[in-house]
């Protein structure tokens, strides 16, 4: 199973190419592929990065919650899955980030990657930085509010 943990710096090349930092590198290797699917993120200014397995089971979530017949949630998916960008991650562990998934980021020099369970969420610095500061402003209230109500089923 791919657990992803860290937060690790990395710079863009002048080819838009990012070299995945190794201890993330290593665990996507296990997967036995180099290809990778890359998609803003639902609800924050960053980019989310799947290997082919993460990739595949979120689609089958998505799929199973969605009625494909009915078309608000049709185009739903259809929005959630034309975002995606698959990507190779070459022989030295670069991905090349398309140009529009690096625009919708605002990612343009640094790149920070951050392990979030199976997947990998690709920051700006600056917007993670103060993602981070916002989020651990309420830290003590969300953990009593979250970490307090009945688990959903």
């Amino acid at each position: 199973m791919e657990d992803y943990t860290g937060n690790i710096g990395a710079k863009l090349d002048t080819q838009g190419r990012v070299p995945v930092p190794v201890v993330f590198r290593r665990i996507l290797q296990q997967t036995g592929n180099n290809t990778l699917y890359i998609r803003p993120d639902t609800y924050r200014k960053c980019l989310v990065l799947y290997s082919l397995p993460a990739w595949e089971a979120e689609k089958s979530k998505w799929r199973e919650r969605l009625d494909l017949l009915d078309e608000e949630e049709s185009g739903f998916y259809e929005c959630m899955i034309s975002d995606t960008q698959q990507v190779e991650m070459d022989s030295v562990g670069r991905i090349q980030i398309p140009k529009c998934s690096l625009q919708s980021a605002g990612i343009t020099g640094e790149v920070r990657f951050v392990g979030v369970d199976n997947t990998i969420k690709l920051w700006n610095p600056d917007h993670y930085d103060e993602f981070i500061r916002i989020s651990r402003e309420n830290f003590k209230a969300n953990a009593k509010k979250f970490l307090s109500k009945p688990k959903a089923e």
